[in-house]
């Protein structure tokens, strides 16, 4: 679906740069190796997530305004989550990386939440959510 938005959108540039940056997200999302990476249960959750994807690229393929406004506000937690890998040292304990870990896929039910309600999301999500977890992750120390 997304290189067939690429191809129709090919000369619309924003279109076309919102797209490409979606292909992205969709290959970090997806790596080669994602089986190995990721556990048995968060398998059985791509399916959902990558149909989310394709309809936010469908929906901000029409509507790029709206779609732009709603990524800004993923954008704040996706930072926030940059910052905290980054500043997270690798022998940190296992209950701040499985925190971490548990943030990402929030983020990614944000996104769900935000883009493809009719998918639905496992558990409520919100920013009050996402923020109260982030602060449960600064409150670890290790």
């Amino acid at each position: 679906m997304l290189q067939k938005l690429l191809q129709k959108n090919r000369t619309h540039h924003p279109v076309l740069k919102f797209l490409k940056a979606t292909l992205a997200e969709l290959h970090g999302l997806v790596p080669e190796n994602f089986p190995v990476l990721y556990a048995f249960d968060r398998l059985s959750h791509l399916p959902r997530y990558l149909k989310a994807l394709g309809i936010r690229a469908e929906r901000g393929s029409l509507n790029l305004a709206a779609t732009e406004v709603r990524l800004q506000d993923v954008a704040i937690y996706a930072r926030k989550l940059q910052e905290i890998r980054e500043d997270t040292p690798s022998a940190a304990s296992p209950e701040k990386m499985n925190k971490i870990d548990e943030l990402y896929w929030m983020i990614e039910e944000y996104k769900v939440s935000l883009f493809a309600q009719e998918l639905k999301t496992p558990y409520p999500v919100s920013p009050k959510r996402l923020q109260h977890l982030i602060l449960e992750i600064e409150n670890i120390l290790y």
